[in-house]
């Protein structure tokens, strides 16, 4: 019996225009109305509200998240951090200044960034960020930064896919010390800690609710899932999602675009 459910955000539970559509929302209701417990497994941190401006009615539905890529967890209204390397973050600035334009994120602690090249003004709201949030990138961000982007535009405009060369030297480099993904049709590399993934997370929240791995079930659509969709038998990805993703999950739904989650959670998973 499915008791907990994950998904991902953006391709997933989110449309193309980065809403919760109303048959995604009233799935998710009528799964808290069984008694299922609800959680996020994203990419973005936990800015949620100025990010795709959520209020209590959409945040209440979930009972915790999976962020950053499994380097934040929020359960129980506690948040537990996993840091990246110093080397790496460092390695990774180092890089990123051979390459004319390329910005560079490191997210860090508390929901503070640090850009390569400054945000323009549009983009504050998109990242869920205000000025203060901001700070001097520098060598004493490496030891407070829990997961890196690499990307060029401003990553919500981004058209510039990044290149192989740079793709393939950081993950040679980074490999056996951090979680490595080329996401987003190639234009965008992230990277977490070695033990920070959407599935070590998924573990850690199973493992404190004392659930079997088969009373969890994931929603996912890139490179990024695929380690989640990989492991749990009760896996769905979107039919617009990548090989990789499609070929990991045991289940294959509707689009994002077409309430691909609440067709799953219903004519797949039978919950509803």
């Amino acid at each position: 019996m499915i008791r907990g459910l994950f998904f991902d955000l953006d391709g997933t539970l989110l449309n193309g225009q980065k809403c919760l559509s109303p048959a995604n929302a009233a799935a998710l209701q009528a799964c808290r109305a069984k008694g299922l417990q609800l959680f996020l497994a994203t990419a973005r941190p936990p800015l949620l509200e100025r990010m795709l401006g959520w209020g209590p009615a959409v945040l209440q539905l979930f009972d915790g998240g999976v962020y950053c890529n499994g380097a934040c967890i929020q359960l129980k209204r506690q948040t537990r951090y996993i840091h990246l390397p110093p080397s790496v973050v460092d390695a990774c600035m180092d890089a990123a200044a051979a390459y004319p334009g390329l910005n560079i994120a490191l997210q860090m602690e508390q929901g503070r960034h640090a850009f390569r090249y400054p945000l323009a003004d549009f983009a504050y709201a998109p990242w869920g960020l205000e000025p203060p949030d901001v700070v001097p990138i520098g060598k004493d961000c490496a030891g407070h930064t829990i997961k890196i982007l690499l990307f060029y535009e401003n990553l919500v405009d981004s058209v510039t896919p990044l290149p192989p060369s740079l793709a393939s030297s950081l993950e040679a480099l980074c490999r056996p010390h951090a979680q490595f993904y080329w996401t987003d049709q190639g234009k965008v590399i992230q990277m977490t800690g070695r033990q920070a993934s959407k599935y070590h997370a998924i573990e850690w929240i199973r493992q404190q609710r004392h659930w079997q791995p088969d009373e969890i079930a994931v929603f996912g659509d890139d490179q990024n899932d695929v380690p989640m969709l990989a492991a749990y038998e009760n896996s769905v990805a979107m039919a617009d999602g990548c090989k990789a993703a499609r070929q990991a999950a045991r289940f294959v739904t509707r689009s994002h675009e077409e309430d691909g989650v609440a067709y799953g959670l219903s004519q797949l998973l039978h919950l509803l």
